[in-house]
């Protein structure tokens, strides 16, 4: 794999476990807090999963960065629904934006690595 897709998952496994702590850094509300610890829990470990595939030289598992991706989508939209504000709020916001691109861009790589050519070259 290549070192941007290492780079991707790593940061999102890094930001995964920034979120775990960030709620008690902002002093967030209990249902921002819980939700933060365990949607960081899960990125942080299908992150980190990726990151030691791709680490190994092979392929991200397309099905946990689309799952990342989902969640940092829901990280998004969470602040509004469940009525964060403030610091709580922008971190989960921009943490999610990122999330979001980074597993999108793993579910991509991941993807197009999955995909066979389409004809092959025999020598005659």
């Amino acid at each position: 794999m290549n070192m941007l897709t290492k780079l991707t998952a790593g940061g999102n496994g890094v930001l995964g476990c920034w979120l775990i702590a960030a709620p008690f850094v902002f002093g967030a509300p209990a249902v921002g807090r819980w939700n933060d610890v365990l949607v960081g829990t899960a990125i942080a470990l299908v992150a980190g999963y990726n990151y030691a595939r791709a680490n190994r030289r092979r392929p991200v598992s397309a099905n946990g960065a689309g799952f990342v991706t989902i969640l940092g989508l829901w990280l998004v939209v969470a602040p509004f629904v469940l009525g964060l504000e403030g610091l709580s709020l922008w971190n989960d916001v921009i943490c999610g934006t990122i999330m979001a691109s980074f597993g999108s861009y793993n579910a991509y790589v991941a993807s197009a690595a999955g995909r066979a050519p389409p004809f092959r070259v025999t020598a005659e």
